[in-house]
């Protein structure tokens, strides 16, 4: 027996039964409202296709627009049309009443951006092939959007991981070389990785793609008695991204241990002064100069700071000059900024 449908009601018949079916008529629009579902339905043998108004909206058409199949792969994304030609084909191919499902997007226009559709259907065939074919479409634009950030943050995290990881054996590597025991290999080590990650806090600590470079400087200098330096007070107005952010701090926590091992720190009047060089340019040139310390001389070979740059300000498009002045050590450190 074919169950009751709308052009039942038009018939009349009896009106108990003709109330609850629209009752239930009712309740089944609500739902596919609340739902945001499209429902179409494609009469094979005529090419027409009639789609409700949610269709519609989600592909841009207008309400009282004719519609026919040639006009549907106009209406969905060039790079998935294939796709979409193939999904039914093998439908098609397929059992009686073949079930179809794909996600493509909708043509790209000058007022929106392509939605994603998640497309699924039958196909109702009889002896001589398919004739009629039903669905419903649905908006998935906002979980595409969600696995796209979700894929972009797993590849940042994956890229983080890997300079992690060479700055960690470059540490090893280096503090291994001037140190002549295991003691120290560890003290040092240790206070080295201890700044990467106050620095790698810092980062996690904020929500935006950048952090003021007053407190960087804040949190790197606290270990070496920040009373001893003299900042400009400009520099709290730049910004530095979140990928500076641990090269900057591995390069003041260095500096401030050379400085207290065999600089301006090193005695009780040295001063470091860190001081904002005029600069127009997207860069931004930061002058680390000592005084009050013993005299200076250049070193017999590179230090671990100078193989740093290499590994991280380089990378992100900074340079260092050391100058070892008999007066004191000075050193431009020349970064990209975001000024504010």
């Amino acid at each position: 027996m074919r169950p009751l449908g709308a052009e039942d009601l038009a018939k009349g018949g009896d009106n108990e039964t003709a109330e609850v079916l629209r009752e239930r008529l009712r309740r089944l629009e609500a739902a596919v409202e609340a739902a945001g579902l499209g429902l179409w339905e494609w009469d094979v043998r005529s090419g027409e296709l009639t789609w409700n108004a949610r269709n519609r909206e989600l592909f841009g058409v207008e309400p009282d627009r004719p519609l026919t199949i040639a006009d549907y792969p106009e209406l969905v994304h060039p790079d998935d049309r294939d796709l979409v030609r193939d999904a039914y084909r093998r439908a098609s191919e397929g059992p009686q009443d073949a079930l179809f499902s794909m996600e493509h997007r909708t043509r790209p226009t000058a007022e929106a951006r392509p939605r994603w559709i998640l497309s699924r259907g039958r196909l109702l065939k009889d002896a001589s092939g398919v004739v009629r074919a039903v669905g419903s479409n649905l908006d998935i634009t906002d979980r595409k959007s969600a696995e796209e950030r979700r894929s972009l943050v797993l590849r940042e995290l994956a890229h983080r991981a890997k300079n992690g990881i060479l700055v960690m054996m470059s540490f090893v590597a280096q503090t291994a070389k001037g140190v002549d025991t295991v003691e120290d290999f560890k003290a040092v080590l240790m206070a080295r990785l201890q700044s990467m990650a106050d620095s790698q806090d810092l980062v996690t600590q904020t929500s935006e793609g950048s952090l003021r470079l007053g407190d960087l400087l804040g949190r790197a200098l606290t270990p070496f008695d920040p009373s001893r330096f003299d900042i400009d007070a400009r520099l709290d107005e730049l910004r530095i991204s979140n990928d500076m952010v641990i090269a900057m701090a591995l390069l003041l926590h260095e500096l401030s241990t050379n400085a207290v091992k065999y600089g301006a720190l090193s005695a009780p009047a040295g001063r470091v002064k860190l001081e904002l060089a005029p600069d127009d340019g997207p860069n931004a040139h930061l002058l680390w100069s000592e005084t009050g310390g013993p005299k200076v001389s250049p070193p017999s070979r590179r230090g671990f700071g100078t193989r740093l740059l290499d590994i991280s300000l380089r990378n992100n498009g900074g340079h260092v000059v050391a100058r070892f002045e008999p007066q004191g050590f000075k050193a431009d450190i020349c970064f990209p900024v975001e000024r504010e």
